[in-house]
């Protein structure tokens, strides 16, 4: 069973009302002043089936002052039935609602001339023709003109026969997509609770389903759903459905929006493409005020022209809608603008980008990226416009217009994109990371070359402008493919050679040299000529000796030659049993040195496990594998 939504549209009194009922048997005039007065003032509903076919309509109010209603239940559906009386022919709001029917590109439509029997054959041809000539400069060129009377119910079966014809053109919406429901109406029913009723857009609900109320964000469980009356377990897209929902009446209203998933945005800033229709009087100007119409909501707005000062009638240009008020956009979401006052349609668009950044004036870059989100190349312009924020996977199907949500399974798996921290990004992106680590790394060897690599963390900060997740990406890349190494810790050139300059080269020669003749005595940094302790890079050609062999490190800032420590070593090993308990003064006169320097040497044996502390002694443990000497030295430029 397809299942898709029409709606009327006329003026008033052209008897939109009375041909649903002819064709449905339902009187959509459901408010007693509708009953009064005669005309619709609110949206009504009524369902019409046929072979394979199950349409719901919306009939909407033709009266000027109620436009903003007509388009609550005009942008949610897929055909239309232009409604227009025999005896009075097209009228303002039938070019109103033709206009408006356009501008959100109503994909199909039939024209009843009702009140057919109320005037001649010869009038009924000249409206028909006239109608006809109205149409010729619209998307509805050609549409089928089908004279009714919905009191005598001549024309109605072939009525429905166009309508039918109609829709078998008309794509079905489709189900696998996520949901959301515009709300149109929000009352409460007594042992019920509170109910709303909408057009089912996209994608399906089931009872219990855990719904959000957008754009406060509030959560809503649902208790149970009717379409058009009869109770179900699920309703789908292009349905009308009235939904039981486990919330507090005064959380939902006309206007909001029901979604599922966390994936919604509350948008108040939106990128679009907007057409200003060539029967205004007069351009869309810059920071013009207007009325924003999506689904059901309406909202007041600024314009903000990216392109030019204004929009002339009959043409378009990129502009932002900067919203005074959220509501839940989607792109691709087609929607009217109407000036603010007096009120009347004057333009409107498509969604780019729903809850966009502030944008100014467009370069030539951003607006071919603009432009590409319409395209067939969305996904990666969507990319390029987030460029280092990165976009949520999950947001991918309300980011990007029908047409590229197809190729997404799974997501941009035929694209160039990379995940990161779990947000794709677009491969410039990448390759701009990977320049940045190795520009980060190839600086700090030059600065450092006697380090063994830079620590990660200063690569964050030395490239702090890129997101943390794409530099960690970029960086897992280039060691996983052999560009770096990472050592001890620290990240690497893979082809990195630790080497001092001649000037290192000679500081390193007279370290070792006063370490030698140090002899078993530590040498403290504070020790060393005051040439060599001015030297700001004295504690990396330490440490660059230390890895080199060429200096033990018996303390944090106390070194010695490590053919020193060796023979110590060896000369302990020889003499003494293991678990030998050794006195503070049997060790000082063994050893050779004084207290100060004792001290020191036993921090060091404790810490290699040589000796284990017992009280005031020390117990020589044996260890197997002394330190062997070093004979090798850097010298100048090694």
């Amino acid at each position: 069973m397809r299942r898709l939504i029409l709606g009327t549209a006329g003026h008033i009194d052209h008897g939109k009302t009375t041909l649903v009922r002819a064709l449905t048997g339902v009187d959509t005039d459901r408010l007693p002043e509708e009953k009064r007065r005669g005309i619709t003032i609110d949206l009504g509903f009524a369902a019409l089936s046929m072979d394979g076919l199950d349409i719901g309509i919306v009939d909407v109010p033709g009266h000027e002052g109620l436009v903003r209603n007509m388009l609550a239940g005009a942008t949610g559906i897929d055909l239309v039935v232009l409604v227009i009386a025999a005896d009075e022919g097209v009228m303002p709001q039938t070019r109103e609602h033709l206009a408006i029917m356009e501008l959100l590109e109503v994909r199909a439509a039939v024209v009843a001339l009702t009140k057919a029997d109320l005037v001649e054959s010869e009038w009924l041809d000249l409206v028909a023709a006239d109608v006809a000539t109205t149409l010729g400069d619209t998307r509805f060129a050609g549409a089928p003109i089908i004279p009714v009377s919905s009191t005598t119910g001549v024309g109605i079966p072939a009525l429905r026969d166009a309508i039918a014809h109609a829709a078998a053109t008309v794509t079905e919406r489709r189900t696998d997509d996520v949901f959301r429901m515009p709300v149109d109406r929000a009352f409460t029913v007594h042992g019920t609770g509170t109910v709303v009723t909408g057009t089912v857009w996209s994608g399906e609900v089931r009872r219990d389903a855990q719904l959000v109320i957008m754009p406060s964000g509030v959560a809503a469980r649902v208790r149970g759903i009717q379409v058009h009356g009869a109770s179900r377990d699920i309703a789908y897209a292009g349905e009308r459905a009235a939904l039981a929902l486990a919330v507090d009446r005064a959380t939902i209203d006309r206007g909001d929006t029901l979604v599922d998933g966390a994936a919604w945005r509350a948008a108040s800033i939106i990128t679009a493409r907007v057409r200003v229709v060539g029967s205004a009087d007069r351009p869309l100007r810059h920071r013009q005020r207007v009325r924003f119409h999506l689904g059901t909501t309406e909202v007041l707005a600024r314009v903000a022209m990216l392109e030019q000062p204004a929009i002339e009638p009959g043409d378009e240009a990129w502009v932002q809608l900067r919203l005074e008020e959220p509501c839940a956009a989607r792109a691709g979401d087609r929607f009217v603008i109407r000036s603010y006052s007096p009120v009347h349609t004057i333009a409107g668009g498509a969604v780019a980008e729903p809850d966009a950044p502030k944008r100014k004036k467009l370069t030539r870059q951003l607006s071919q990226l603009l432009d590409g989100l319409t395209g067939s190349d969305a996904f990666e312009a969507l990319l390029a416009l987030a460029g280092k924020a990165g976009v949520e996977p999950a947001r991918l199907p309300l980011l990007l217009p029908a047409a590229a949500r197809a190729d997404l399974a799974p997501a941009g798996s035929r694209h160039t994109a990379f995940t990161a921290g779990g947000r794709l990004y677009p491969e410039a992106a990448g390759a701009a990371a990977h320049a940045t680590v190795i520009a980060a790394v190839d600086a700090w060897h030059r600065d450092h070359p006697l380090a063994r690599g830079i620590p990660p963390a200063n690569i964050r900060t030395l490239a702090g402008h890129e997101p943390a997740p794409v530099l960690d990406w970029a960086l897992r890349r280039l060691l996983d493919d052999g560009s770096l190494r990472t050592d001890e810790g620290a990240i690497a050139r893979n082809d990195f050679t630790r080497a001092t300059n001649a000037g290192q080269g000679v500081a390193a020669d007279r370290i070792i040299s006063i370490l030698r003749g140090a002899g078993r005595q530590p040498v403290a940094i504070s020790d060393f000529p005051d040439d060599l302790r001015a030297r700001a890079d004295l504690i990396a050609i330490l440490r660059f000796l230390e890895d080199r062999g060429s200096a033990v490190a018996i303390t944090t800032d106390r070194f010695m030659d490590p053919g020193a420590v060796a023979s110590l070593v060896q000369e302990m090993a020889a003499q003494f049993e293991a678990g030998t308990a050794l006195t503070m003064t049997e060790l000082k006169d063994r050893i050779g040195v004084t207290r100060k320097h004792l001290m020191p040497i036993l921090a060091f044996l404790d810490l290699h496990g040589y000796t284990r502390r017992s009280g005031d002694d020390r117990i020589w443990t044996g260890r197997p594998t002394p330190l062997e000497p070093s004979d090798s030295a850097p010298g100048a430029g090694s």
